[in-house]
């Protein structure tokens, strides 16, 4: 059994790099990709997701954890974003990062379902709002985003906002 010290190895990591992505979205976000895509990257993530939720609960205030866990997500998205020194690239790097979050990232975290992984995805889906408010994303759902892609207008609906 690991120690609070390894859990934290754990998440600090692994799960600090759970928005980290350098394939084209186009490959992994179709009809005929998206599920498998996205149920290989929870596997990847399961470990990193299991420590964090050992740590919350551990943790005297749970809540407060759960936001330093966000914070730490997305300060190491924006040190990525802010390596990019041509803004034309890096407003692209933006949206794609925006739409795999969105997509595998707050859907995995979700899918985790316990109170710790509710909070994680609520405090994510905030400080990305926050920080790229021209990539709003929203808390999404796997089975709601692979149920879209069934469904003849799901996946305009879903990049709408209505399905997630």
């Amino acid at each position: 059994m690991q120690g609070r010290e390894e859990k934290e190895k754990i998440v600090n990591y692994g799960l600090i790099h759970i928005v980290d992505n350098d394939r084209d979205i186009k490959t992994i976000f179709n009809k005929k990709a998206y599920e498998a895509e996205f149920l290989t990257f929870y596997d990847i993530y399961s470990q990193s997701l299991t420590a964090y939720n050992l740590l919350y609960e551990m943790s005297s205030k749970p809540e407060e954890y759960a936001r330093e866990v966000a914070l730490k997500i997305m300060a190491h998205e924006m040190e990525k974003i802010n390596e990019i020194t041509k803004k034309s690239k890096r407003e692209i790097k933006m949206m794609e990062d925006s739409a795999f979050t969105a997509l595998f990232v707050i859907p995995a975290i979700a899918r985790f379902q316990t109170r710790a992984t509710d909070h994680l995805a609520d405090f994510l889906v905030e400080e990305w709002r926050k920080n790229f408010p021209k990539n709003q994303i929203q808390r999404g759902d796997f089975e709601k985003i692979n149920a879209g892609f069934k469904e003849k207008r799901g996946l305009l609906d879903l990049l709408r906002g209505r399905v997630v």
